[in-house]
């Protein structure tokens, strides 16, 4: 699917800046595991995942649902703040 067309209820003033916290939010994951010592493949099997998730979101390419999202900052133990 076109990058553009899953976002297209977004307002295009609003566009990059979603797609540039989108692509950041990969690099966060990936750093927080990383400090942690953690492996893909650990993570992975913390969360009850296939390895291939947890790549595929920290390279941009698939973004976590909010749930799955939540449970990650959970096992990584990454404050999550809302407001």
């Amino acid at each position: 699917m076109e990058k553009r067309k899953r976002f297209q209820k977004i307002p295009k003033k609003y566009l990059s800046f979603v797609e540039g916290q989108l692509e950041n939010l990969g690099t966060q994951i990936r750093t927080h595991r990383e400090e942690m010592g953690w492996t893909q493949q650990d993570l992975a099997e913390h969360l009850d995942l296939a390895v291939m998730t947890i790549q595929f979101i920290e390279q941009g390419r698939r973004h976590p649902s909010l749930p799955l999202l939540f449970y990650i900052c959970k096992a990584l133990k990454i404050p999550v703040k809302i407001g």
